[in-house]
């Protein structure tokens, strides 16, 4: 009696061999190329491998299916593996990356200065020293360089490259309220994504 698993295989078989023969013999290393040309566009290099290791195995299956000898997947092989080293250097195509979010925080932290300067506040006295502020800004670029030499998410990372570029407005001169506020959110994220880092 033959098994349910064989029958299952035969089926499948009987329904690959329905195919065309170009299609089983190229269809994994087109969807390589398409699948190279989508990972590299969105900048997930560390998917790449695996998903050559799946069409590869697909598309051995399905070369075998129709393969009459043993060299026919030899050369199918070596032929994938070629494909696959060709769609790597796509990879190396610079595509643009998105800078919205790193946009965001920057504006995000630069939202008080601008309301002030339209508020006509020039006269009123500085709400921190220029060495009050100095201590502030040796504290948070401690926790800087700790973070900096962490493995950041992405979002992470960019938020912390915004606060920092923020950071150099409040160097070396007296803040006004909004300065000081805009210079406590800096440090009120820095230290959140102290915290995230440390556990």
């Amino acid at each position: 009696m033959v098994s349910p698993i064989i029958t299952e295989i035969r089926t499948v078989l009987g329904l690959v061999a329905q195919l065309p023969g170009w299609l089983l013999y190229f269809g994994a290393p087109l969807l390589l190329v398409v699948a190279g040309v989508i990972l590299a566009a969105v900048h997930a290099d560390r998917a790449f491998p695996p998903v050559a290791l799946f069409l590869g195995g697909v598309g051995l299956f399905l070369v075998a299916s129709i393969a009459e000898e043993l060299a026919d997947l030899a050369v199918w092989a070596a032929m994938y593996l070629a494909a696959a080293a060709l769609v790597r250097l796509i990879f190396l195509i610079p595509f643009p990356k998105k800078k919205e979010r790193s946009e965001d925080i920057y504006a995000e932290f630069h939202a008080p200065l601008d309301a002030e300067d339209g508020e006509g506040e020039e006269e009123l006295p500085p709400a921190m020293s220029a060495e009050e502020g100095a201590l502030q800004l040796a504290h948070v670029d401690s926790l800087i360089e700790a973070l900096r030499s962490a493995e950041l998410e992405p979002a992470d990372r960019l938020e912390l490259d915004a606060v920092a570029r923020s950071l150099e407005n409040y160097r070396g001169k007296d803040l006004s309220s909004g300065e000081q506020r805009a210079l406590n959110d800096c440090l009120s994220s820095v230290l959140k994504l102290t915290a995230k880092y440390s556990s």
